[in-house]
């Protein structure tokens, strides 16, 4: 498995400015650069998301 480096963010911020507008709150961010670099797969009926790591 090769390594990936992440950075996290504390969005409490964010979801307390969602709530204002009644919005489902933001549970994380992931880039475009982790999904192209995982070969991502999204199920948006299922709500699953499926990382290959090489």
């Amino acid at each position: 498995m090769k390594e990936i480096e992440l950075v996290l963010f504390e969005l409490s911020h964010v979801n307390l400015a969602l709530e204002q507008y009644e919005s489902e709150q933001i549970h994380g961010i992931i880039g475009a650069d982790i999904l192209l670099a995982t070969n991502a797969v999204i199920d948006y009926e299922t709500q699953s998301m499926f990382l290959k790591l090489q």
